[in-house]
């Protein structure tokens, strides 16, 4: 498909995707006016945010349990919550749909494991969904993509995650699995990006560090057609961004979000500063000190805090998610931002072939079996893994033989890997649990 015939399908995409959603009632595109007028108007975008944080604090207290005898005049006196709280808390916290005169059916179940290797299954209503989606498109176009442009997806696709054809071809999206990627699949990758002439790229940072190195090792044209490369869910380094634009030859952003709530911030193309600007439309972001529930200082490290203006079917309200970051204070527009974010940054693990396999493989196979509460993969040497993992109210896994065998997929059919329950996963100096040891000799 030449350029002038992709970038016609694309906008018969996008077109077809708003008179859906205009056909019924407009909801997306009134989040999308919403995000942009919150994010670009300042003033009456302060005005809006006072009233979105009012409303979710309300809802919490008159309709659920856990939030109940709260006075919710404040946002300082709901406490801070982990995933673990929520989870122990999960029928105090959820709504009932009757309250929810906007839903219609069941909620919508976003499973999580995230990097602490603690599963974690959050119900969402059709309103924080729309939400999701009309974020998804507002970030995206800051970035230089417009919805629906050809996008290569890379992820670890698993048989819970994967797109059926009909969602892909709606969505113009080209998933790829990234959870090998030796020399074979980077070249496979490379030839994805090439053929279908995608505009941007989406997935973890070390993805294209590795890809930007097969590159430069085997001189290989740049990918002209492709606008930007958007990475998620790791650090994204300056040496890597140096890599990308010089060997890929397109820009590259990161952008911070998580599975429980959406896209939390993002950088700008073309800022040296590499600073994160906050969603301040869906979210309000505290920073607080490690050994208090005081806000850290501008400048100084500390804990990342949300509160979701739209979960109403299970408010997230001051909700510790395990990061780290600094935050400071534009001195021209008064508006905060994150200087330096940490605790991203997943250790590497190896399969038997000394191949880099992406520890986002565990979570997205672990994070599908309830039973488990949480968990820690160790790799011992080149072929030997030890999977620990905290179970809920058992003693043994029934189906721990089925994910051995999809570990060995990854890690190599002769691996040795075994499973070792135990009460509790250390937790670090940091507060956060570290879900993946390499003790292996790195060569």
């Amino acid at each position: 498909m030449n350029d002038m015939k992709q970038d016609l399908f694309a906008f018969f995409l996008r077109m077809s995707f708003w008179m859906r959603d205009i056909m019924k009632g407009g909801c997306i595109f009134s989040h999308y006016k919403n995000i942009r007028l919150i994010q670009e108007h300042p003033e009456q975008g302060n005005i809006e945010r006072k009233r979105l944080l009012t409303d979710i604090l309300r809802h919490a207290v008159m309709h659920t349990t856990f939030y109940k005898h709260i006075n919710p005049s404040s946002l300082s006196n709901f406490p801070i919550v982990t995933k673990t709280v929520l989870i122990d808390n999960y029928d105090n916290i959820r709504v009932d749909p009757v309250y929810l005169p906007w839903q219609k059916g069941a909620y919508h179940i976003q499973r999580t494991s995230g990097s602490t290797g603690t599963p974690f299954a959050v119900p969402q209503d059709v309103r924080k969904r729309n939400r999701r989606l009309a974020e998804l498109k507002y970030f995206g176009r800051l970035a230089g993509f417009k919805s629906h442009d050809k996008l290569v997806h890379l992820r670890i696709w698993t048989k819970w995650q994967n797109k059926t054809k009909k969602q892909s071809f709606k969505e113009n999206i080209v998933p790829y699995d990234i959870s090998n990627l030796n020399e074979d699949n980077l070249q496979v990758l490379y030839d994805t990006l090439k053929s279908t002439r995608a505009k941007c790229v989406r997935g973890y940072a070390s993805s294209f560090d590795l890809l930007a190195k097969f590159v430069e090792k085997y001189h290989l044209d740049k990918l002209p057609h492709l606008r930007i490369a958007i990475a998620t869910s790791e650090t994204l380094y300056d040496s890597t961004c140096e890599l990308v634009e010089k060997y890929i030859g397109c820009k590259i952003i990161s952008q911070y979000a998580n599975e429980e709530n959406g896209i939390l911030a993002q950088q700008q193309v073309g800022d040296s500063s590499r600073r994160f600007y906050l969603n301040e439309a869906s979210y309000f972001l505290e920073v607080l000190k490690f050994d208090s529930d005081e806000p850290a200082e501008y400048g100084e490290l500390g804990r990342i805090v949300i509160t979701d203006f739209f979960n109403y079917a299970f408010p997230l309200i001051r909700y510790d998610n395990g990061d780290t970051c600094i935050m400071q204070l534009d001195e021209k527009t008064k508006h905060p931002y994150i200087a330096q974010l940490y605790g991203r940054r997943l250790d590497l693990v190896y399969n038997t072939k000394n191949e880099p396999v992406f520890p986002m493989v565990l979570a997205r196979i672990l994070k599908n079996y309830s039973e488990i509460s949480q968990w820690q993969f160790i790799q011992e040497t080149s072929d030997s893994y030890c999977l620990k993992i905290v179970l809920r109210n058992l003693s043994k896994l029934s189906c721990s033989e089925e994910i051995v065998i999809q570990l060995r997929e990854y890690f190599g059919l002769d691996a040795k890997i075994s499973i070792e329950y135990v009460q509790e996963i250390p937790v670090q100096r940091s507060g956060k649990r570290k879900c993946v040891v390499c003790n292996k000799e790195i060569k």
